[in-house]
């Protein structure tokens, strides 16, 4: 029997672990980059990602995220990259926040070993931090950071590796259902068809699936990068990955000398195709976090600025589903600047859904009806 034809659109983190996942269960698989796979613009590029349990009482997640973990460890064992440094997750939140005590009580009953810190504690063991009136602290010594590129550059090896191709420079202009099958249009005006198209074009979704006005909007988001600052109190091993209210996170210093630290607030809608620069206001704002959080990093020197999108949901909860107008189209998106870590998760997912088989995780809550109803 012919092995079934799939073409991926978008070299995402997603579209990467999709093809792998694919083209590991025997598919002919091609993905299609409209740039290059991690370019400076793309939402997976980068130094880091976090990877944490901590979902509030979202218990899926937080199973997803165990899961990645096993196959993140898996990749690079096959591809002898460094993928994955544990650091620990420091949360500071409120008791009556309705995700820091939910995310405790979710991650402990999943048999992690999470403890709840006292204030006091807390600024004892990580004394980079004031506490100040969070009322809530949680501390996972399971979690760290994602290498990001070099995450990119192993599903990439193995993707290869297990037969799959990567065509880079392709812009796509249109996907659609085709039958039972999908179909794919170039911007050159080329057609191409397969068994399967799985889209994880990411914020440039509504350029491939226009028709659908998919409830995804593209946000404008960016990460500081500040130097010079003692590795005793920010160096791996005594600077945790840490989340402040989902307001703002940060990773300790590694593999290069600098500390990231960004805010995970939804920043304004944007262009995918139109560069924005770096916001002033926002490295302030992120300035002014630090003066009043981790008041030894607040004045240290600003060494750069990414600038990256969200493709952002609505209510900012991942889509995995098959296309309305047929079952040859699979969509993945609304990974909504957090989809990073179960990539690999979320891979597997979509290949579920584009070969027919039984999904490891219940897709329910990720489909598109969810709007709709």
């Amino acid at each position: 029997m012919a092995a079934m034809r799939v073409l991926v659109i978008g070299g995402g983190v997603n579209g990467l672990a999709t093809a792998d996942a694919l083209a590991g269960a025997g598919a002919q698989v091609t993905v299609l980059e409209r740039h290059t796979v991690g370019h400076a613009w793309a939402s997976s590029h980068g130094l880091s990602r976090a990877i944490r349990h901590e979902y509030g009482p979202q218990a899926i997640y937080t199973r997803m995220v165990a899961r990645s973990l096993r196959l993140w460890a898996d990749l690079a064992r096959e591809t002898g990259r460094h993928l994955y440094t544990e650091t620990g997750v420091l949360t500071l939140g409120y008791t009556d926040d309705g995700q820091t005590v939910a995310g405790y009580e979710t991650m402990r009953a999943e048999g992690l070993p999470v403890d709840l810190l006292p204030p006091d504690v807390c600024e004892r063991r990580f004394p980079q931090f004031r506490v100040g009136a969070h009322t809530a602290i949680t501390y996972n010594p399971v979690g760290g950071m994602m290498h990001a590129s070099e995450c990119l550059a192993a599903l990439s090896e193995r993707l290869r590796a297990r037969g799959g191709e990567i065509r880079e420079g392709v812009a796509v202009a249109h996907v659609d259902p085709h039958g039972d099958h999908g179909r794919v249009t170039l911007a050159d005006g080329t057609t191409l068809e397969a068994d399967r198209v799985v889209v994880t074009a990411g914020p440039w979704v509504h350029d491939v699936l226009q028709e659908l006005a998919l409830p995804i909007r593209a946000t404008r988001q960016q990460v500081c990068y500040f130097a010079g600052l003692a590795p005793e109190l920010f160096g791996l091993g005594r600077f945790p990955v840490f989340l402040s209210e989902m307001h703002y996170y940060g990773f300790p210093m590694a593999r290069t000398n600098w500390l990231k630290i960004a805010s995970h607030m939804i920043g304004a809608n944007v262009d995918p195709n139109m560069p924005y620069l770096p916001d002033e206001a926002e490295v302030a704002a992120v300035r002014a976090f630090l003066r009043e959080t981790i008041p030894a990093a607040a004045e240290a020197e600003l060494a750069g600025v990414d600038c990256c999108m969200y493709d952002l949901s609505p209510d900012e909860d991942l889509i995995l589903d098959v296309h309305p107008g047929g079952a040859g189209v699979i969509i993945g998106s609304g990974f909504s600047g957090h989809g990073f870590k179960f990539g690999i998760v979320t891979g597997e997912l979509l290949a579920s859904l584009a070969l027919g088989t039984p999904p490891r995780f219940p897709l329910a809550g990720f489909r598109l009806a969810r709007f709709t109803a």
